[in-house]
């Protein structure tokens, strides 16, 4: 049998948000890898390949929508369960050619919501993905050099749709990692890879229910390099060496209130400043200070929160991500993670004693740390078409069934007590926290990327 080593492996990233897990942590150093991506800013030390340009096709588009949407909708009527539909955000535009194009999404998705209707649209959707000039570029590519196994990065990137084909019809194994922790009830299983990389058994019983045509064989549960990072001492900054670099008291109670997109969170600046009252009421009761890191959403390069940060800066610093956009670009979803954010955020959890924020994986980062963290859990705003109580019940936040892993900000007068209950941990509930991570990523949670490479060495088994 040939050994990993022997056996080249295509890794595709698709786009930069992959770099955080599978560049900057060791996952390179355990196979014979080549990077195969479009993007032009890789160390020029990693093997790597470059993705033909891609150009989108309408029809594979709409074909890529509607199946998403026929996912969702077979899962809501499998299952009766509401949430399912809170997936589904029709585009706000008055364009009349985006309103034909999701009239038309709209009526082939409700025309294929069983198994078999669905099976023909993703037919249908390989087979446009086939006839782009894209797909047989990439599949010459392919055919100059005949990986043994192809192992896609991101499974909801269209642009990876095609290199995944092209190496399936090639005879060529390939895979995809499902990239985060609430992607498969969403329905977006964009790359038609043959086998799927999940974090848990958990995310495994999601995938056989969502996604019935995979084979349980074909579903590995690896983990995720995400929280590896967190295991690693050697990116641990000294308390005094982290509060020097950005501006903060080493000897206050650090507060980290960690920002969200716009969409998912429009009030935020809102929820910043009534963070905000509550830890100057925290101040005011004692001798013992308290602070906040203001950590914003990577890709929220807005200005809603300039005016908060400037009237509390007596308790608010701000700390921005360490991502970066690259020349040229101006696109949100090509901003990118750097090595520097990956160590700040390391840090951020290390010194700061809670989290709070609206419902986002900071609680499962902070339980890495040994520490739990805080949701919002009201309306900043009345007559809002946006409601928080919508956003915990997306059925990601099931997965808390049985457990109370995070304390709950009920209003703004309860913020001061309820940050004070996360950093005493005053109800024990960072028992049910670190469960809460267990279920949703396996452990240990630095052996993930060598299960990743296990995995793909059985499924290529003496392949070379």
């Amino acid at each position: 049998m040939a050994s990993l080593s022997d056996k080249k492996i295509y890794i595709l990233l698709p786009d930069g948000i992959g770099l955080r897990n599978f560049i900057y942590t060791d996952f390179l150093k355990y196979g014979n890898a080549v990077v195969w991506t479009p993007l032009d800013y890789l160390d020029t030390s990693i093997p790597q390949k470059r993705l033909p340009k891609y150009t989108a096709t309408k029809s594979t588009d709409i074909l890529k929508s509607a199946l998403i949407k026929s996912n969702i909708l077979f899962n809501h009527e499998r299952t009766g369960n509401p949430a399912f539909l809170n997936y589904i955000v029709p585009p706000n535009s008055k364009n009349l050619k985006i309103k034909i194009k999701q009239l038309l999404i709209d009526l082939i998705a409700k025309t294929h919501t069983r198994p078999q209707s669905i099976g023909k649209l993703r037919h249908h959707y390989m087979k446009s993905i086939r006839k782009s000039s894209y797909y047989k570029e990439c599949q010459q590519q392919l055919k100059e050099t005949m990986p043994s196994f192809v192992f896609c990065t991101n499974q909801r990137m269209v642009n990876a749709a095609a290199p995944i084909l092209a190496a399936r019809d090639l005879g060529i194994p390939t895979g995809t990692f499902i990239f985060s922790w609430d992607n498969l009830p969403k329905g977006n299983l964009s790359v038609p890879a043959e086998h799927l990389f999940v974090w848990s058994e958990h995310m495994k019983q999601e995938a056989m229910e969502y996604f019935p045509f995979y084979k349980t064989d074909n579903i590995h549960v690896i983990g995720t390099p995400q929280f590896i990072p967190y295991t690693d001492k050697s990116l641990y900054e000294t308390r005094e060496v982290f509060c020097k670099k950005y501006g903060l008291d080493p000897m206050a109670k650090i507060i980290c209130f960690s920002g969200d997109d716009i969409r998912t969170s429009p009030h935020d600046p809102i929820y910043l400043e009534d963070t905000a009252k509550a830890v100057r009421r925290l101040n005011a009761k004692g001798d013992t200070p308290y602070q906040i890191l203001f950590r914003r959403c990577p890709v929220d390069t807005s200005g809603r929160y300039d005016d908060i940060v400037k009237k509390y800066n007596d308790v608010i610093r701000s700390v921005p991500p360490l991502w970066k956009q690259p020349v040229g670009s101006t696109q949100w979803n090509s901003i990118i993670p750097t090595p520097q954010d990956v160590q700040l955020l390391v840090n951020t959890a290390l010194h700061c004693e809670t989290a709070i924020n609206v419902g986002s994986t900071i609680a499962h980062d902070f339980a890495c740390m040994e520490k739990t963290s805080c949701y919002f859990n009201y309306n900043p705003v009345k007559n809002s078409t946006w409601d928080i109580h919508k956003i915990y019940t997306y059925i990601h936040f099931q997965s808390m069934n049985g457990l109370d892993p995070v304390y709950w900000a009920d209003s703004p007068d309860k913020i001061a007590d309820t940050l004070q209950a996360a950093m005493d941990d005053s109800s024990n509930k960072l028992k049910d926290a670190k469960q809460w991570l267990r279920k949703i990523v396996l452990h240990p949670l630095n052996n993930a990327n060598q299960r990743i490479w296990h995995a793909i060495d059985t499924i290529t088994g003496s392949r070379v």
